[in-house]
């Protein structure tokens, strides 16, 4: 199954994306992500990014955050 990751802002950003996308049939799953910088969390998104980046925008969560 394909995958793409996104970064977000804080983990309350991924977890609201994730239940957005899962009231819209869209699996995805939080990562969390510790670097020398703190912590990041990383949304694992099975699904199509032509259907999901859209759905995202339109909830102010962009699919472009820098990684």
């Amino acid at each position: 199954m394909n995958f793409f990751l996104i970064n977000t802002r804080s983990m309350t950003q991924a977890e609201k994306a994730r239940l957005l996308l899962a009231r819209n049939g869209i699996k995805s799953v939080v990562i969390r992500t510790t670097g020398r910088n703190g912590c990041t969390f990383t949304l694992k998104i099975f699904g199509d990014r032509g259907t999901v980046c859209p759905l995202l925008s339109r909830a102010g969560i962009s699919c472009d955050l820098p990684r």
